[in-house]
C-alpha cells in the first residue's frame, strides 16, 4: 500500500541548540520504500544526515536561538503488518546473532532484570516461540490502561508493570522487559503507524524470532494495517524524534499518517 506521511513541529529555543532529529525513515526497509521525502526546517547552521550506531538515519543540526520548526512529508510504499507466527521458533542463546544479542540484555527503561521472577511466573509455563510473544503482548494489552499524559521520559517498564497505566512507549518497554526476560530479542521501534489514533509518533515492538524481525504492538488488539520503522534502539532513549542539548519549550507537533490516493 502507498502511505502519505507528515509530521511537524515547532520549538522555542533559548539560545543555540545542537539538535538531533529522528523523523526520516530508511529509504529501503525489508517491509517499505520511501518513493519521495522532503525535509524542512528554519534556517540553521548545520544540517547533515549521518547513520548512529544502530544504522538509523540521523538528523543533525544546529538552531539559531528563537523558534525552530521542521515539517518532514513523505510517500512511502508499505508491505502490509504481519503478526509473528504462532509456531516461530525461539532461538537458543547460543544462535541468537550478535547483532541481535544485545536485545537481549536490561536497558534503562526495560528491567528485564528486575522483571525476570514476573515474566517466569506470568509466562514460563507457555510453549516457547511465537506463541509465548503474542501471549506477552495479550497481557501487557489486557492489564495495562491506556491513558494518555499520565506517564513522563523517566517512567520504565518497572513502573509500567507496578502502575498499570501508560502510553504505546510503556506498552513497548513492558513488552520488550518480558521478552527479554524470556530470553527473547526484542528491540523498540519509534516509526509510523497507519491508523492510529490520535495521530501521533509511535512506539512499539520487534521480537527475533525464527531467523526474522517480527513486529509486536501491545497498545492494539488486531494487526496494524501497516507500520513504517523510522529508528531502532535498546529503548525509547535511544529514538527519540528529537534530542536538544538545552532547554528547549514545545509549541507544537502533529502527526499524519494515511493512505495515498
Amino acid at each position: 500500500m502507498l502511505l502519505s506521511v507528515r509530521a511537524a513541529a515547532s520549538y522555542q529555543l533559548p539560545a543555540d541548540t545542537f539538535v538531533l532529529l529522528m523523523v526520516e525513515p530508511p529509504l529501503q526497509g525489508l517491509t517499505h520504500c520511501v518513493r519521495d521525502e522532503h525535509l524542512a526546517t528554519t534556517p540553521t547552521n548545520l544540517s547533515e544526515l549521518r547513520a548512529d550506531i544502530f544504522a538509523n538515519p540521523e538528523r543533525r543540526l544546529l538552531a539559531p536561538a528563537g523558534t525552530f520548526s521542521f515539517e518532514f512529508t513523505a510517500t512511502i510504499e508499505s508491505q502490509p503488518n504481519v503478526p509473528p507466527p504462532v509456531d516461530a521458533i525461539e532461538h537458543a542463546p547460543q544462535d541468537i546473532p550478535a547483532d541481535a544479542m544485545m536485545y537481549t540484555l536490561p536497558s534503562r527503561y526495560c528491567q528485564s532484570d528486575l522483571l525476570s521472577r514476573m515474566a517466569q511466573s506470568e509466562f514460563g509455563g507457555i510453549q516457547p516461540g511465537g506463541e509465548r510473544v503474542l501471549k506477552v503482548a495479550e497481557w501487557v494489552r489486557r492489564h495495562v490502561e491506556y491513558r494518555y499524559g499520565t506517564t513522563d521520559a523517566m517512567t520504565s517498564a518497572y513502573d509500567t508493570a507496578t502502575e498499570r497505566i501508560g502510553v504505546c512507549r510503556d506498552f513497548a518497554h513492558l513488552t520488550i522487559a518480558f521478552c527479554r526476560a524470556l530470553g527473547v530479542p526484542a528491540r523498540y521501534v519509534s516509526g509510523y503507524a497507519l491508523g492510529l489514533e490520535p495521530p501521533d509518533f509511535h512506539g512499539y515492538v520487534q521480537v527475533y524470532l525464527g531467523g526474522a524481525w517480527w513486529n509486536v504492538d501491545a497498545t492494539f488488539d488486531g494487526v496494524r494495517p501497516a507500520l513504517v520503522p523510522i529508528a531502532v534502539g535498546r529503548d525509547a532513549a535511544d529514538v527519540a524524534m528529537t534530542t536538544l542539548w538545552g532547554a528547549a519549550k514545545l509549541n507544537e507537533q502533529t502527526v499524519e499518517v494515511k493512505e495515498a490516493q
